[in-house]
């Protein structure tokens, strides 16, 4: 049996390597590591290859995407590092390296992790253990826990969604650790995806859900794979796989939107997302998000609201 952790990198080689320092702490289980470079102009491969060279000599091993589907991982390898060319996005990105790791017939388990993570040394076996506790779920989130502030949660492993808004909320935001539920049972039954900064798939949803759904590049991926799945696997959450992320408490994931980027991805997906699985409310959905959109104008965050505005108007007419 095999488990595979991939990881992706984009200019992002400093974090990328200070998550990989983390798992070399990691206790009670055995895995290999997948990092999959979206095109990177900053030395992210150089970098990521001198530190894999140094710590798995010839267990590493470094290949291009379009090698993916003409070879497999040998035995021995235990570190891979795979050159996408390109910014495929998130789902793109980790896409590649999945199919890398379902080339192996052994592997039951992918661990997706955010390069922008540091993990407990115990994260990993604690998800494992989370799902091997029901065979119906599928997925099983960490609890992720801000990096600069390591008491404050950021989410209990998921988020919930309302289907008249279309708007997310991460559940348990902003707690603090000794708040952690005694039984992840009552946040499951709330989850409407893993937050995609630390997912646990067993090979099973990956062969009969699908990979990640690439039309979105950013955000939304991990809501629309949950809602794929429905009615076939549930979601988990392990409590005390605890995941230290960096990211901010509103970049890009709230209405109030981080760089202009995000926010057109977020207002184009949530739109998006709403007419594939949401249909009989779409409209207002729509609406929600045009009233958020004017929330960020009237704030004078000009450049997010011109970039959410056209994200929601890409698709006001699907």
């Amino acid at each position: 049996m095999s488990l595979f952790v991939v990881i992706l990198n984009w200019n992002g080689k400093a974090d990328t390597l200070a998550c990989l320092e983390s798992l070399q702490a990691a206790e009670g289980v055995d895995f290999r590591v997948i990092v999959c470079d979206n095109g990177s102009t900053d030395g992210s491969l150089t970098a990521l290859a001198d530190w894999a060279r140094q710590r798995f000599g010839s267990n590493f091993r470094q290949l291009r995407s379009i090698d993916v589907e003409a070879s497999s991982p040998a035995l021995h390898e235990r570190f891979f590092l795979i050159d996408n060319v390109a910014n495929l996005g998130f789902a793109g990105g980790n896409n590649v390296g999945l199919r890398w790791a379902l080339r192996d017939p052994a592997c039951r388990h992918v661990w997706l992790l955010n390069n922008d993570t540091e993990v407990a040394p115990d994260a990993l076996a604690q998800a494992l253990a989370r799902l091997a506790a029901r065979s119906d779920m599928g997925l099983c989130g960490s609890t992720l826990v801000y990096a600069h502030d390591r008491q404050t949660v950021q989410a209990w492993g998921g988020s919930a969604y309302s289907r008249w808004s279309g708007r997310t909320r991460h559940l348990g935001a902003h707690s603090t650790l000794a708040q952690l539920p005694t039984s992840p049972a009552a946040v499951e039954a709330e989850m409407a995806c893993v937050v995609g900064a630390a997912m646990l798939v067993r090979r099973e949803w990956l062969e009969t859900v699908g990979l990640l759904g690439e039309s979105y590049f950013l955000y939304f991926e991990e809501m629309d794979w949950a809602r794929r799945a429905a009615g076939r696997y549930s979601l988990g959450w392990a409590p005390r796989s605890i995941v230290f992320h960096k990211e901010g408490a509103s970049i890009g994931t709230s209405a109030a939107g981080g760089s202009a980027l995000s926010a057109y991805y977020l207002f184009r997906n949530r739109v998006r997302f709403a007419w594939r699985f949401n249909r009989t409310r779409w409209s207002v959905v729509l609406a929600f998000t045009l009233l958020d959109v004017a929330k960020l104008a009237a704030r004078a965050r000009w450049p997010q609201a011109r970039a959410a505005l056209r994200g929601t108007l890409q698709l006001a007419r699907p």
